[in-house]
């Protein structure tokens, strides 16, 4: 019979502090029970022997530490070494060829350009690849994407400094916590997207003995059928009104297909399919907003007083006081500023949450689908966008608040980078803040003059 050979588990600095602290909690009337080193072992996953190995090496480091005399845990955890945990894991094995530090800095010195790929690094620095790819490993290098980002003028500099400071809670700026960011409860973000039939380079795992899928071919990248969708989306709450969840999902509307014969577009109004032109003009978003995204609103939002409808500065979208959009807000709500357009900073697709993380999410989850043609496309987008986990969404309006609280920081720019929150892990055990507090540095903005 086959026996399952134990992996070795390597004794870091940490794993060695960790083990003697547990030996040290076992200690009872001055000496060490039987079966500790046993126990212990059980709990990290390691054998006995290497327990008491490590025990008895790290009592003889102790300076004053007398073998004969009643073990004592306070004046053993004062006096031991920070020594006595080191490791020579890193310094195992046979001497590299080319000293790491010396590469470090060769590295530094070659254009950023020119680090690209791990074949293109080690041929300008002259080194093999698998000593960058083992310095990969080793998380001495990391691998950095670098993104386009709009640019921006002073302006747009303003305008984006001031849209984050609107965003402060001033009802929390002299309480405890400090400066806050609004819920963000009555806004509602909309924006457009292209969503493709085929997406080009797509990867798959399959068996060593499987053949590959057989390729799908077009005309031109051109003639791939994409259909443009109008999402709408909002923060998910709960609703007190109908004792329910929120999922924050308005609604997501096919704007147009393309076909590369007849030229037409296609998209869904009230259930029917209705042809129109393939231009997203003034009109046609005047239309989808007010027999589409303003009904659903009524139907699925909770109501808030003043809602706003964040869009971007395209040509198409509609000035803050088109009169129609009023009227139609007046006829549904009673009220013409119950909903009001806003539009967003220039340059800022960073200020909206369809933008800034929502329609890659929802791509990804799209793109796991396999549509034939545009009908299926629009049915597979809409229930993807149906199935979107309201928690996932809630996740990027927080992530907003932490874009915008860096835009406060630089001024308006958008040269940032975000600091990994671990949402994940505050989500799991009730962490996760409903708003985001301010955490500006000191003397980079006046906030308290800006407020007022």
């Amino acid at each position: 019979m086959a026996t399952t050979r134990k992996k070795r588990v390597a004794m870091t600095k940490q794993l060695k502090k960790e083990v003697f602290m547990a030996c040290l909690l076992r200690v009872s009337r001055g000496i060490l029970p039987y079966g500790s080193f046993k126990a212990v072992g059980e709990g990290f996953n390691i054998s006995p022997e290497t327990v008491a190995k490590h025990w008895h090496s790290t009592l003889k480091q102790i300076p004053g530490y007398d073998p004969k005399a009643p073990l004592d845990p306070p004046f053993l955890l004062t006096n031991v070494p920070d020594a006595a945990f080191a490791t020579k894991f890193k310094n195992a094995g046979r001497n590299t060829k080319h000293d790491r530090e010396a590469v470090l800095q060769e590295i530094k010195k070659v254009d950023p350009v020119a680090r690209r790929t791990i074949r293109s690094l080690a041929g300008v620095i002259g080194i093999p690849r698998t000593t960058i790819w083992e310095m990969t490993k080793q998380k001495e290098l990391k691998v950095h994407t670098m993104t386009l980002k709009p640019k921006l003028n002073d302006d747009h500099l303003l305008n984006r400094l001031f849209h984050c400071i609107s965003k402060i809670d001033r009802n929390a700026i002299n309480s405890l916590t400090g400066m806050t960011f609004k819920s963000m409860f009555n806004e509602i973000h909309v924006d457009e997207k292209w969503f493709y039939l085929l997406q080009n380079k797509q990867r798959c795992i399959l068996t060593a003995d499987e053949p590959p899928p057989p390729p799908k071919s077009v005309a031109h990248k051109s003639h791939i059928t994409k259909v443009m969708f109008l999402s709408a989306v909002a923060r998910p709450r709960y609703n007190n009104t109908t004792r329910q969840w929120f999922d924050g999902l308005i609604g997501i509307y096919p704007v147009g297909e393309i076909d590369m014969y007849t030229r037409n577009s296609l998209y869904h109004q009230a259930g029917e399919i209705k042809w129109c032109d393939l231009t997203m003009d003034r009109d046609l978003y005047r239309e989808m907003l007010l027999d589409l995204v303003l009904p659903d609103i009524k139907k699925k939002m909770p109501m808030n007083n003043n809602m706003v409808l964040q869009q971007d500065g395209a040509k198409a979208h509609l000035p803050e006081d088109d009169p129609l959009f009023a009227a139609k807000v007046l006829e549904l709500f009673g009220d013409a500023n119950a909903v009001k357009l806003y539009t967003q900073p220039a340059q800022s697709p960073d200020l909206n949450v369809n933008d800034l993380g929502f329609f890659n999410s929802l791509q990804s989850r799209y793109y796991q689908t396999s549509p034939t043609n545009a009908i299926q496309l629009i049915e597979m987008v809409e229930e993807t966008y149906k199935n979107y986990p309201p928690n996932k969404l809630n996740r990027i309006w927080i992530t907003l608040q932490d874009v915008m609280n860096e835009i406060i920081k630089s001024g308006g720019d958008n040269k940032y980078s975000i600091r990994h929150k671990n949402k994940d892990y505050l989500e799991r055990t009730n962490q996760l803040p409903l708003s985001v507090a301010v955490t500006q540095e000191a003397n980079i903005y006046p906030l308290d003059i800006l407020l007022d």
